[in-house]
């Protein structure tokens, strides 16, 4: 008899266990389209059929849009006069923004100086991880739940290295791009800054690109570089970011600052004129062969430079030289990774690389009306 009721509460269990494994089931198929739609209305593709890009060629006065939705689905089509409207609506980007780099003749900043910025949210080291970028961003006031700026006059700094690892490099970028032409209407200001992956990636060093964009280059009859080069509209903006910064009294670059830096007597406009014309797009050989050049691009320059973090003799003193050689109370940096948000010499370094690439959490700097502090998601 008790056999006979083990079994028989065995069986009642396991109908238990299947009847909750196909309402589980059901609840999924059910809610997955709403979650996808949801994603995609707060997104950077309001379209949801589309997995990856648009990549943009630019030709004569139009635009040579392609993209790969489900299925790995190529589409190209040839886009300009009224049809803009039609694709901004499709990629939730403003087409008409894209206008200005039809003619390559984008006028460039090469000084980068900011000041009287009463709010500014700094993050970095993205690699790719679009959905933690998203929600730092909501979670700072930046942007909305539909992915627009509301950060008003405020500034936006993304401390380099959007590029490799992670498998969103593309939403990341535009997602900046919109939010870069949104903050412009409204007096704000987003920078983008070139760390050592955005020129890798120009110049063809795709060791660190995630196995995705391998295959979608190829399905798209092209290299990974080459979707980014001079004669597509996302590499034409990126041509035009600069290396240094400059907002109030702190000075940003991706890496940091070496002792030879300053023994060269360089400064912020030089070094963002040099890396624009005359690293980006060169080849090795080019680089090797003149030493300012193999510098600014090197383990010493500031896109590579770890030294306030892994050189033993580095110090107080040697912290004060860069800050008075840049006339400046603080320098932030990204690059080299930490559990948190860093401040070494009472906040005269800040190192704001917090692992976002290895998909933790990650966290912002605040400055407000120049006080520091630090966000995190929770």
């Amino acid at each position: 008899m008790y056999n006979i009721l083990r079994r028989n509460r065995f069986f009642a269990l396991m109908i238990i266990i299947i009847i909750t494994g196909i309402s589980s089931c059901k609840k999924n198929e059910t809610d997955e389209p709403k979650e996808i739609l949801i994603r995609y209305l707060a997104g950077v593709y309001p379209d949801s059929t589309i997995t990856d890009g648009p990549f943009i060629s630019i030709i004569g006065e139009k635009f040579d849009v392609r993209w790969i939705e489900k299925n790995n689905k190529v589409v190209e089509e040839r886009v300009g006069g009224n049809s803009f409207d039609e694709f901004e609506e499709k990629f939730g980007i403003p087409f008409s923004y894209l206008k200005s780099f039809q003619s390559n003749s984008e006028e460039i900043n090469y000084v980068q100086e900011y000041n009287d910025v009463v709010k500014l949210i700094a993050v970095a080291d993205i690699h790719g991880q679009y959905e933690i970028f998203e929600r730092l961003m909501r979670k700072s006031n930046v942007i909305d739940e539909n992915n627009n700026w509301v950060f008003g006059s405020g500034h936006l700094l993304i401390n380099g290295d959007v590029f490799d690892r992670g498998n969103r490099v593309t939403e990341s970028l535009w997602l900046i791009f919109k939010l870069e032409n949104q903050a412009n209407l409204v007096g704000g200001k987003v920078h983008l800054l070139l760390g050592n992956h955005e020129v890798m990636v120009m110049n063809n060093d795709l060791r660190y690109i995630d196995p995705k964009y391998t295959t979608n280059s190829r399905r798209l009859g092209t290299t990974y570089d080459q979707l980014y080069s001079k004669n597509t509209l996302m590499g034409r903006w990126l041509r035009t970011k600069p290396v240094i910064v400059r907002i109030n009294d702190m000075i940003f670059n991706h890496a940091g600052i070496s002792s030879e830096f300053l023994m060269r007597k360089l400064d912020a406009e030089m070094v963002n004129r040099i890396f624009l014309e005359d690293i980006i797009d060169a080849d090795s050989e080019t680089i090797d062969n003149d030493p300012l050049l193999d510098f600014l691009a090197g383990s010493e320059g500031p896109i590579w430079h770890r030294g306030f973090f892994r050189d033993d003799d580095f110090n107080l003193t040697k912290t004060n030289r860069v800050l008075d050689y840049f006339n400046s109370n603080h320098i932030v940096v990204g690059h080299t990774t930490m559990d948190h948000i860093l401040f070494r010499y009472d906040q005269k370094i800040i190192n704001i690389d917090c692992g976002i690439k290895y998909g933790v959490d990650g966290e912002f700097l605040i400055c407000n009306n120049g006080f520091l502090s630090v966000g995190t998601l929770d």
